[in-house]
């Protein structure tokens, strides 16, 4: 489920990433600044086309971003892909404080493991989380002083873990709090195994500031357990510490559902032991009856996949003021959206009894959908989130499917968002929203493939739990101009993904080469 931020996740949506591989294309019209792109945002807001390849940044996979306000710099964390030691930091310059013109776009680093998180610290250093280590640094004249290491040994091993990547936030006493991701999705629920060898090490760790020398101590407890991934992680000002929980990835459609955490010592949040509300998974009897075990402080809908929060202060975006926003990474059709939560003095989003979403159309229907947030296992109340940026799901010629990530407050205000799937930096600041002409949501129905038999059955069973698309419109993923066969060194996309080593595409473990037969020799008697 999370977007974000997961080598199984990464593989499935750099294969889903091509059926909405068409980036962003600029308006005529401008956004306070930068040129507008066809998104549909809340009231008095436009979104605009920071950078991506066409305005001079060829970014592969951005993450999160870091503001140098006096200097009109952004840095960019770049994964580079999922293998080890492919990330880059970028160093991207602007003529003007709204961002609208790149003058410049280099990499400071590169060789860099899973780069993801970027932010301020203690002293005034940059700090950038790896997959196995935190560095910190200084930019002067626009060079990145000698990195010094903060932390290592995070857990991680190159196509071994699930949730590699490193987010952290630092407590009021200089203390760091550091993800330590899940190796595996569900612990081996699915497969029926019957001990789960991660809960003592999975879920926040503590490193101690050492002032006295300005380090962390080199040991850490485990601060927090029972956490899937904890990419999205944020301390209010009052000290309240919360967590966006990215739950099991293998369900069904509508479940489970994704979570906010208060982060307390000690606490055990229930992966993989209880997940929503109290719901008993079945993994050993009795799952949500541990003594430390603390419930979610609200569900989100099931799939979100929450990958960055912020508090946003700022008065360039009045409606947003003193709210709580959170970037839906998610493919499903209830992601990919921005949101926005009122809060109360503690930062905790104010809770209803009655909480609805809404739903991206699943062709051929073509209208945006309310639902009731139900969770198995039930609610007593939840927070209600507003969209502030909606409208965001593939309309062919018009916009890709929005995946945002990194969420940043700018010095002026606005705020710049994050897309890794589609490779651009976007900011959301004050104007006349883009509205849909027609229909809004229209998914186009593109040069498809149809399928039935053992190909159908095959593709049903092992992939659609993700591609909801191959139950509705297969059209929209099997199909040869951007899909998942077209063709890139001489193999189709769905090949390249079926036959790679790694094993991680479908999900559920590599396929045997006679189904993968049957698979790529009936779509490619099909193709013909």
């Amino acid at each position: 489920m999370d977007l974000p931020r997961t080598w199984i996740t990464g593989l499935l949506l750099s294969l889903y990433a091509s059926t909405s591989s068409a980036n962003y294309q600029p308006l005529n019209s401008d956004c306070d600044g930068p040129p507008q792109v066809a998104v549909g945002t809340m009231e008095n807001t436009c979104l605009g086309l920071v950078a991506n390849a066409a305005r001079g940044a060829a970014f592969v996979k951005p993450r999160k971003a870091l503001e140098v306000p006096q200097d009109g710099q952004l840095l960019v964390t770049d994964m580079g892909g999922w293998g080890a030691k492919r990330g880059i930091l970028w160093l991207l310059e602007f003529s003007d404080n709204r961002y609208s013109q790149l003058r410049s776009a280099r990499k400071l680093s590169t060789g860099l493991n899973l780069p993801h998180d970027i932010k301020f610290g203690p002293g005034g250093y940059i700090y950038l989380g790896e997959a196995d280590r935190i560095t910190r640094f200084r930019l002067q004249g626009g060079e990145q002083t000698p990195p010094e290491t903060v932390v290592e040994g995070l857990p991680f091993a190159a196509g071994k873990h699930l949730h590699p990547l490193t987010s952290f936030v630092f407590l009021a006493n200089g203390d760091l709090l550091v993800n330590a991701g899940s190796r595996s999705d569900d612990c081996g629920l699915s497969a029926g195994q019957q001990l789960c060898d991660e809960i003592e090490s999975v879920g926040l760790r503590r490193y101690r500031y050492l002032p006295e020398n300005d380090r962390w101590d080199t040991d850490y407890e485990l601060y927090a357990s029972g956490l899937r991934n904890s990419v999205a992680l944020l301390v209010h000002p009052s000290g309240t510490v919360l967590q966006a929980e990215n739950s099991t990835d293998l369900k069904e459609a509508e479940e489970p559902h994704e979570e906010i955490n208060i982060i307390r010592p000690g606490g055990f949040y229930g992966w993989p032991y209880c997940a929503n509300r109290n719901l008993d998974t079945g993994y050993i009897p009795d799952g949500c009856k541990q003594s430390n075990y603390i419930e979610p402080y609200s569900l989100m809908p099931p799939h979100v996949a929450p990958l960055d929060m912020i508090y946003y202060n700022g008065e360039r975006i009045p409606a947003l003021k003193n709210q709580l926003l959170v970037s839906w990474h998610g493919y499903r059709v209830i992601g990919n959206r921005l949101v926005s939560y009122p809060v109360d003095n503690e930062g905790l989003p104010r809770l209803s009894n009655n909480v609805t979403y809404n739903r991206d159309p699943i062709p051929p229907e073509q209208a945006f959908t309310s639902h009731a947030l139900v969770p198995r296992g039930g609610t007593s109340a939840d927070a209600q989130h507003s969209e502030v940026i909606g409208y965001w799901n593939q309309k062919k010629g018009v916009r890709p499917e929005g995946a945002p990530v990194g969420l940043l407050q700018l010095q002026d205000g606005s705020l710049l968002i994050v897309d890794d799937k589609n490779k651009a930096l976007l900011r959301l600041s004050r104007g006349e929203p883009y509205m849909d002409e027609g229909s809004v949501g229209v998914y186009a129905v593109i040069d498809g493939i149809q399928f039935d038999g053992p190909t159908k059955h095959l593709l049903l069973e092992n992939c659609s739990g993700c591609h909801n698309e191959l139950k509705g419109n297969p059209g929209q993923l099997l199909n040869r101009l951007d899909g998942w066969l077209k063709q890139a060194e001489g193999r189709t996309l769905l090949e390249q993904k079926l036959t790679a080593d790694s094993g991680f595409m479908p999900p559920n473990g590599k396929l045997e080469d006679r189904k993968i037969a049957t698979i790529l020799g009936a779509l490619s008697e099909a193709d013909k």
